[in-house]
This record gives structure tokens, sequence and C-alpha cells, in this order.
């Protein structure tokens, strides 16, 4: 089409672009190709936009490898549709199963780290933005998600139509902007404008599995509110979302200005002065630690509106109270001041434990002690296992461990227990864990498992005790 011949879809696309605005004329843009409908309409509508906003498009896709068969289906389709329309692709292909056991994720945040690891990674060596098919639908699913779930303004600020992320290490970020045109439009406007050009795509049977949260408020939720409240509620959903967005960024310019005034300026570390932070408004108070938390880790990722109460609450706490936050950060109450230390996490460490004898594991600053033991005579505070054998092994936690509390109880991912205690991250690497014969016994915070727990009738005892430990008994160990 030539100028100012634009179909209604890519009018639509073009006025979204140019009022926020999201994209630069002759500027490289790699767009996030999966192939399915939402990624396919924007390719088109992009590339339908040439004669009106020149671009320089390219595109890019990740191959998870999850699906099989239909994995390499999705890669060779959206490699036919960039050869028809010329544009230029890139394809990374990994085994997102075995990368999420590496990292310890779970496959759906693993997934998305990748992806977007990648789309960074093109957007720096091209100099080029990233555009995503994020859709109205989109919109209202993610702030229905975090409405429930409990979030602050920021979090109910839902998606933006344009977002500069700083990525590299400290001292050495990159900037990378992320825009989504398709934000004003609906998933059925997108149907409307593939069928209209009787262009194919993909679709992911995950997607319907109502077993995922997302899928369940995509498929279940909206709906049903559409009927039953507001058959406008995508609309009004993206409305609300704009106005926290509003009220976010207000928030932001108040908080950063406070966070200022509240700043001890005579340490190197980010300290908090407790008597100007009760000066301010409860809400400008959050703002302040959320500034605090950024200042200290280099972002706010896995930080919820919790861990910013759990801080503020140390403002009331004695001098010495503590809370660990995720990424390694502790909060401590020191007298009037509150400081935030970025801890460092060991790496894997593995020892071997003689009975009797005590090991030094110098990674976490403890001290394990075993020697044979006899039923009704064993310390308090100390853990009896029934093991006949003369060596154990003493390590932290590998990806993958799994471990059983209980005899009713089915093997678990350690992941999942820690979680289910609330064991802060950042103590997680530090617990210890005891190995016999290549199968787990004992971990730090937990009961022995259910076939090494000593009875009363056993006569090869362990005792294991181990000095400083990093769980708090009284806080933690409730079984």
């Amino acid at each position: 089409m030539g100028k100012g011949s634009l179909g209604p879809f890519a009018g639509k696309v073009l006025k979204m672009i140019r009022r926020h605005p999201l994209l630069i004329e002759d500027h490289p843009v790699v767009v996030a190709l999966s192939g399915g409908p939402d990624s396919v309409a924007l390719l088109l509508a992009l590339n339908e936009l040439a004669g009106n906003f020149p671009l320089e498009l390219s595109a890019a896709h990740v191959n998870h490898q999850l699906r099989g068969e239909e994995a390499e289906a999705d890669e060779q389709f959206v490699r036919c549709l960039c050869q028809e329309l010329n544009i230029p692709l890139e394809v990374k292909r990994i085994d997102t199963r075995r990368a999420a056991q590496i990292s310890g994720e779970n496959l759906e945040d693993c997934a998305r780290t990748i992806r977007y690891d990648f789309l960074f990674q093109l957007a720096r060596q091209k100099k080029s933005r990233v555009a995503t098919g994020h859709t109205l639908n989109d919109q209202a699913e993610t702030f229905l998600m975090k409405l429930i779930r409990g979030a602050g303004p920021a979090g109910l600020s839902g998606i933006y139509p344009l977002r500069v992320n700083q990525i590299g290490t400290r001292g050495e970020q990159v900037s990378v902007t992320v825009v989504r045109p398709l934000l004003e439009i609906t998933r059925d406007e997108i149907l409307d404008y593939l069928a209209e050009r009787s262009q194919t795509y993909r679709v992911d049977a995950t997607n319907q599995d109502l077993s995922f949260d997302r899928n369940w408020v995509r498929h279940q939720l909206i709906p049903m509110l559409q009927h039953k409240l507001n058959p406008a509620l995508l609309e009004t959903l993206h409305r609300a979302a704009g106005l926290f967005r509003e009220i976010e960024q207000f928030l932001g310019q108040c908080g950063r200005e406070a966070f200022e005034r509240s700043k001890s300026k005579k340490s190197p570390e980010t300290v908090l002065q407790i008597k100007k932070v009760e000066e301010l408004p409860a809400i400008v108070q959050k703002e302040v630690v959320r500034q605090a938390v950024m200042e200290s880790k280099g972002d706010l990722r896995d930080i919820t509106l919790r861990h910013i109460g759990e801080v503020l609450r140390l403002t009331q706490a004695p001098s010495g109270k503590e809370v660990h936050l995720p990424g390694g950060l502790k909060v401590q109450r020191e007298f009037e001041d509150l400081r935030f230390t970025l801890e460092s996490l060991p790496g894997a460490f593995s020892y071997q434990l003689s009975i009797p004898g005590e090991v030094h594991l110098r990674e976490v600053g403890k001290y394990v002690v075993a020697r044979r033991a006899k039923l009704g005579e064993t310390e308090a505070k100390a853990t009896v296992i029934q093991w006949s054998g003369n060596i154990l092994t003493v390590r932290n936690r590998r990806p993958g461990d799994r471990y059983r509390t209980s005899p009713k109880s089915r093997e678990k991912k350690l992941k999942e227990l820690f979680q289910k205690k609330r064991i802060p991250k950042s103590q997680r690497d530090k617990l210890i864990i005891v190995e016999a014969d290549t199968e787990i016994i004992w971990v730090e915070g937990f009961p022995p498992h259910p076939k090494y727990r000593a009875t009363a009738d056993t006569t090869r005892a362990v005792e294991i005790k181990v000095q400083n430990e990093t769980s708090d008994p009284k806080k933690l160990l409730k079984y």
C-alpha cells in the first residue's frame, strides 16, 4: 500500500505508535515472533506501515523445545513467513526444561527469561527497539491477576506501552526499549485482521489448559465478568491500568525526593534514617523503601508489597532485628537506622564428615559435628539419624534436589518445601544437606527423612549438630 492507504488495523497501530511514541522512523526494530496470532499480526502490520512509517524490520524466534514436533513446526512456520515477507529472522534453539533445572526457576519463568535475554542481546547488537505482541486482552488479564494477588500501584500499572529496560552489570548498563504497538487492540480485532488477509498462524494447545492461572482468567473469569457486569471490561481495565501508571509516576517522583532526604550520607551502603521515614505519608514510605531496595540490589525483581511491609515494620522493632528479601538483600535495624546490605550467596560446596568427627563449612561459617548417639542421651537442638555407616556427605542444595519430610507425604522438590516454609531465598543456599549413599537423609530446618528417622528400636544412631545455624528454630522449624 502507498502512503495514506493503510487498512483500518494498520492505521490503528500507526496511531498508537505516534501517540506514545513507540518507534522512530528508519530505526531498527526486532519483532518477538512466536508464530501465534498476536505476533504474526504485529509483524504484518509493521510491514504494512512501510510507506507511512518506514522501519528497519527484523524478527526473532525462540524454539524452547518443550512441545516436540509442534515446536519444530512453529519454527518452520516463522521461517517461511519471514522468507515470504523478506524480513530477516534470528532463531534461538534451547532445551528450556534443562535450563530450568540448572537455574532452579519454574519452567514458565525460565522460558520468559530466555526469550527476553535473547531479544535484549539482539537489540544491543542491532541498536534496535524490541516490539512484542501484547494486546488489550493481555493488559486486562495482567491487571486482574495482580489485583487478586495483592499488588500495589506499581503492579496495577499493568503492561506499559513503552518500557526502557536497563541490562548488564551495574556500571556497564545498556538501555533497551520494549514497545507494545498492539496494546489497545483486542484479540478479536487481531483474528479478524488475519482472516481478512487469509493469513495462517500457529496455535499453542497449552494456551487452552485451565490449570494455568492466566488461561483460567482468560477463558473463564473475563468472559464471566463481561457477561455479568461490564461488556466493555477490557477497555475499562486498560483505563484503570493507565490511571495507576500516572499514580505510579507521581509517587515515583515523590519517593525519589523523599528517599534522598531520608538517606544517610555517612555510609557507603544504603541506610535510611527511621525518624525521617516516619515523618512521611504511609504511601510515600513504601516508595522510599522501594527506592532503597533498587539502589541496593539494582532491581525490584521478586519484591512484593509484603516485602515492603516487612521492611517498614522494622521501624517499630528493636535494634538488631532484620529481614531477608529476595536476591540476597538483608535489611537490619541498627538503632535509629535501617541498613540495606546485599549478601553474597555461597557457591556450591561438599565435604566428607567422618563419624565421629566435625567439619568446618567456611562458605557459610558453620561447623557440623557428628557422633554416635544413644537415644535419650542426645543434646538439645541436635538431630538424631538412624545410620550405621562411618561417612556422611555434607553439602548445600543443588538444582533438582528432592526430599520427603514425613511418612505420609510424597517426595517434593526442595524449592517447593522452602517456599512452603517461607524460608528466604538468601538463606536457602546456606542450609545444610546431609547425604548418605547419594540419598538426602536430612535438610537443616526440617525433620529427618522418614526412612532414616530414629525410633525406640534404633540401635545405631548418629547425632548431628550444626553450630551457627542459619535457620531460626523458633521461627522456621514448625512441622
